[in-house]
């Protein structure tokens, strides 16, 4: 069985790790997940610099960045911020 708890607090998430680590011979596996920030916030400077990645890690068409589409949702990106 699996158990995933989230825990906000840092000083009772020691208690309870301390408290399962009571139970490793027990077999009880202790794995620590980090959570990334699901939804995150991009500054234009950031965009500028890094909008090839960000599309690269989007669910886009393989040749996305070589196609018609592309160039017309650039432009529009570009118009929208006021660049052009």
């Amino acid at each position: 069985m699996q158990l995933i708890v989230d825990i906000k607090n840092k000083s009772i998430s020691d208690k309870i790790v301390r408290l399962l680590k009571d139970f490793k011979d027990k077999g009880v596996e202790i794995r620590e997940i980090k959570k990334a920030k699901q939804e995150t916030e991009f500054s234009d400077e950031y965009i500028e610099k890094n909008w090839l990645d960000i599309i690269r890690k989007a669910h886009v068409p393989e040749d996305y960045e070589n196609s018609e589409q592309y160039m017309e949702d650039r432009v529009k990106d570009w118009e929208e911020r006021g660049k052009i």
